[in-house]
């Protein structure tokens, strides 16, 4: 009898929220129907987050959707007018308590000390800088961080030491060891993977922090890895017991960059001016090297994350299409003439050779790059309302949290065409105005418009160009040995892990190449 009672009010639970709310009252949110009250859609949202927002999206369509997470709402936005609407109005759709979301569970700054994190100087807050606009601390460190990727003379100081070190690290006998796992003289078997990690991590913290941090940590970069690949745990708030492992790689690098910290300013030199500027505000402001530390392993862990994550993706696609390969080739071609001229060249000649040429003269090029951060594309950008506000006549309740799913946007046939799930090297060439699309989100938008995407870009084609001009690549199926090492299946898009942008590979999966070089 309980049973069957308690089967009705169940049913009748299912029936008022989810047939009778929605027509009685059309200003309040709706729902994707779930099966537990107050659960909701916290199994499938962990399980696996895009699958879970592509279902929303087919099933509403261009209207507002309300997910139900563990007793709290998630409204998603999934229209190009709905996303102006919250990337226009920065004050009502907020990014600000994410940010703390990631003092709190990322960097791990102390309790008492985020609070001067956020003090305005009207509050007690005097930075050390001109502050004309008022900022708090937060915003100060984030607008310091904005002014390196966006002064020209900053970004070049940047670049020109990074772009050297790509450089040199892809000469012929400069290969990382820890890349290969196979050589001859004239033959290498590599994993695209640990070519990428190894290459572009190494000239960006040697460029970014100096070559101290890679001192104080040689496997740094093999630490970094892991942890961007069990990050999730940790920002998705899980139990202590299933994010042991990433927390012990997190509190490694903590350590590490706050003994950085601890070093005199002459001990570490060759950093770029961000990181000694943060640190010396937020010294001035009172937070311990220990919490400028963790909020600077954020800035560590995307400035390598992604940038390592779009080079493998776009030379996995071209290792396959030779046909494109040679289109780049001819592309890159005047560039890359030009500095084989200079066998020594420097960083400094690198970075005007290839600067406006890979930028703008490579279209083929720069459509495959653009069309990498669409097709891999899983993350999403997030806000929480600050009052209470409507979009298309729903009234959205003050500290509500607002989503806008990237591979949503990304796959959207409307935006991009008939075939958004196929890869296609062509479709930013065709269309050059769906880089202006508001569905087009590689580089996040609003207020989380990634400041290191110009930076980014360039890294990612330089590695590109350089590798495919100097080497031929030949992927090694799973049926397939060379020198002994058997290859791999092309390697699958994790979407159900989130990510800070573009997917990682699924967990074992990689691309392993023959490589050998090419005669020019």
């Amino acid at each position: 009898m309980l049973a069957a009672f308690s089967l009705l009010l169940w049913l009748a639970w299912r029936f008022w929220v989810f047939s009778v709310c929605p027509r009685l009252y059309r200003n309040q949110l709706e729902y994707l129907p779930y099966w537990i009250p107050f659960l909701g859609h916290a199994i499938p949202f962990l399980r696996n987050t895009n699958d879970l927002f592509a279902r929303a999206k087919k099933e509403f369509g261009h209207r507002l959707c309300t997910l139900r997470i563990a007793g709290e709402d998630i409204v998603l936005v999934t229209t190009a007018a709905q996303i102006s609407v919250i990337d226009k109005d920065r004050r009502t759709y907020a990014f600000e308590p994410f940010v703390d979301l990631m003092y709190d569970e990322v960097a791990k700054v102390s309790r008492e000390r985020k609070l001067i994190l956020w003090r305005t100087p009207a509050e007690g807050y005097v930075s050390i800088f001109p502050n004309p606009k008022q900022l708090s601390c937060a915003h100060t460190g984030i607008a310091l961080l904005h002014k390196q990727f966006s002064q020209p003379d900053a970004l070049r100081s940047f670049m020109v030491n990074s772009l050297a070190l790509v450089n040199q690290t892809l000469q012929w006998d400069s290969f990382y060891e820890t890349s290969m796992l196979r050589s001859t003289s004239d033959v290498k078997v590599v994993s695209l993977d640990s070519l990428c990690r190894d290459v572009i991590m190494d000239a960006q913290v040697a460029s970014f922090f100096g070559t101290r941090l890679l001192e104080l940590e040689p496997n740094l970069r093999s630490i970094l890895k892991e942890w961007d690949f069990e990050s999730w745990r940790v920002s998705y708030k899980l139990p202590w017991v299933l994010t042991k492992r990433a927390t012990r790689f997190r509190d490694r690098l903590v350590d590490v960059l706050t003994h950085y910290y601890s070093l005199p300013a002459a001990q570490r030199s060759g950093s770029v001016a961000f990181v000694n500027e943060v640190y010396d505000d937020y010294k001035h402001a009172g937070l311990s090297d220990r919490d400028t530390a963790g909020i600077v392993f954020t800035i560590l862990w995307g400035l390598n994350s992604n940038v390592t994550v779009i080079a493998y993706w776009m030379l996995a696609h071209l290792a396959g299409n030779l046909t494109v390969v040679d289109q780049i080739r001819e592309e890159i071609a005047p560039i890359m003439q030009e500095i084989d001229t200079h066998p020594d060249i420097d960083g400094a000649s690198l970075f005007e050779i290839t600067k406006n040429p890979l930028l703008t003269q490579c279209p083929i090029f720069n459509s495959t790059f653009h069309e990498t951060l669409r097709y891999t594309g899983t993350g999403s950008s997030f806000r929480k309302t600050t009052r209470d506000t409507t979009i298309e006549g729903r009234r959205i309740p003050q500290g509500t949290i607002v989503a806008i799913p990237q591979r949503v946007q990304m796959m959207s046939e409307e935006a991009f065409g008939p075939d958004p799930a196929s890869f296609d090297y062509y479709r930013f060439q065709r269309d050059k105005s769906l880089l202006r699309k508001v569905e087009f989100r590689g580089f996040g938008g609003g207020t989380t418009l990634c400041s290191g995407r110009i930076a980014g870009r360039h890294q990612v084609l330089a590695f590109a160009a350089i590798l495919l001009w100097r080497y031929d690549l030949e992927i090694i199926g799973p049926d397939q040995e060379v020198l002994g090492v058997r290859g791999k299946p092309f390697p699958r898009l994790d979407e159900a892990k989130p990510s800070l942008g573009p997917g990682r590979t699924r967990e074992g999966d990689d691309l392993i190449l023959k490589v050998t070089q090419r005669k020019l």
